[in-house]
Order: C-alpha cells, then structure tokens, then sequence
C-alpha cells in the first residue's frame, strides 16, 4: 500500500526516535542484541554492566555505526546504583521511556548444595533488580507523565522446572508475577509492564556447549523447531514490547522457545 495513504487509523511503528532506554546487562548476550536493536530504530540507550570498560566499549559500537549511548558501571544487586542509574540517564538525556530489566545469573548446582550466598546472588541479581529497576523507572515515568515502557527478561525457567537451576527458576517465575502486579499498579499511569520468556538461545557465553553434536541431539528431541534461539529474535521482541504496537498489552509474557513449553 501506498505509504501516503489516508488510513482511516493511525498506522503504529518500530520508529523510537527520541526514546530514552536504559538496557540492564547490555553489553553482551541478550542484552548486547536488545542494545543493538533499540538503537537501531532512534532509542537513544543506556547501556550497564558491572564494568565500565564493557559499557563504553558497546557504546562507542552504537555510536561508531551511527546511534547515540553512554554506558554505566551498575551493580543491578544494589537499590542505590539502581537509583543513580535512573538519576543519571535522565540528568544525561532529560527523561526517560523505555526500562530492559535484562541482566541477571544463574548458577547450575544442585539445591542441597546451593549456599545462601548464591541463592542470594541469584535472587538480587533476578528479582531484586527487575523490582527496584522497574520502581525507580516507574517513578520517573509517572513523574513526566508520558507513559513508558518497563520490560523484563524472564524465561521459560519461571514456567517449568528443570534440573540443577532451581533458583533461578523460581527467580524468573516471581519476575513474571511481579510483571503482572506492576501492570496493574502503573496502568492509571499509561506505563506498560510485560516479560519475554525465552528459551535455550546460542550466545557466545554458551556457543561451546550448545554446539556439541551429543548435546543437540539430545534436546532438539525436546524442541518442536530444532533449532537454538537467535540472540537478534528475542531482541525484535524487545522491540515490540518497546514499540507503538505493543501499546494494548500490559502484565502479559511472550514465550520465545522454539515449542519447547508447547508440550
């Protein structure tokens, strides 16, 4: 169809020229994709990490091929870099629209051998940081009275259990019942809260272990697609949720896995 067009509606877009994101974890992985993908369509993106170094390196890449980001040293685990964070993206570019809730760990052991102190580093890194990151996001979008987005990275380990990452799994299902209690408080406020599900999807943290022969026969048993997840496809749902077409949709999760849950 002729793009001047008179629709008799508003056609939405992926356009998000003079969007503020911040992007959790964003500098390698998941995040890096989702980065790369914001900034591609005019977000102007906040990107963290635990190391500075990481964080400007990824932006300069955004910046070298044409988009505009900064990076910030955040520890997610701690509410008061949480809140600088948020405070200096907006002192930086005047606001805020877009919230990723991206980063987070997991630790693959047994829970009779799991110490407090990594059931903690799982659980501040999961939910602690989706729960102070999308608050101090929510403040600031209710406060310039323009809505916002505010997006959390689950999994489909928060939908069924699995071996050895228990805690991680029931970090990622109380992400997705947080999602659904935010979105009903910061609805009055036109703020939208959703979560993407994805899961098993090649990174190059991973790459090794999802490329042995043995280990793909095994799960592609398990996969309708038989296939691995691609970092840029959860990245386009980002995209969606950040996006003008998501606007009807709040508390809800997307289920990225290939038909692993289908089953």
């Amino acid at each position: 169809m002729n793009e001047n067009a008179k629709l008799p509606f508003p056609m939405p877009n992926y356009d998000l020229t003079g969007k503020v994101a911040i992007v959790t974890g964003g500098t390698k992985g998941l995040g890096y994709g989702v980065v790369m993908a914001l900034a591609y369509y005019g977000a102007k993106v906040v990107i963290t990490s635990r190391h500075q170094d990481d964080c400007d390196r990824v932006a300069k890449e955004v910046t070298e091929l044409g988009g505009e980001a900064i990076g910030i040293k955040t520890d997610v685990q701690v509410k008061e870099e949480i809140d600088s964070l948020v405070a200096k993206t907006v002192e930086t570019y005047g606001k805020l629209d877009i919230m990723v809730n991206n980063a987070g760990v997991a630790i693959t052991k047994p829970m009779l051998e799991m110490s407090e102190a990594e059931y903690s580093t799982v659980m501040d890194s999961n939910l602690k940081s989706v729960f102070f990151g999308s608050a101090a996001a929510a403040k600031e979008m209710i406060k310039q009275g323009k809505g916002g987005r505010i997006i959390n990275m689950a999994s489909i380990g928060g939908l069924i259990g699995t071996k050895n990452i228990s805690t991680y799994g029931a970090s990622k299902a109380a992400v997705l019942n947080l999602t659904k209690g935010m979105a009903i408080e910061f609805g009055k406020y036109d703020i939208t809260v959703n979560s993407v599900c994805p899961g098993y999807v090649k990174t190059a943290l991973n790459a090794e272990a999802l490329d042995n022969p043995q280990y793909q026969e095994k799960m592609f048993k398990k996969i309708p697609l038989r296939r691995w997840g691609k970092v840029e496809e959860v990245a386009a749902i980002v995209l969606f949720l950040a996006s003008d077409f998501s606007g009807i949709m709040t508390g809800s999760y997307i289920v990225a896995d290939m038909g692993t849950t289908s089953g």
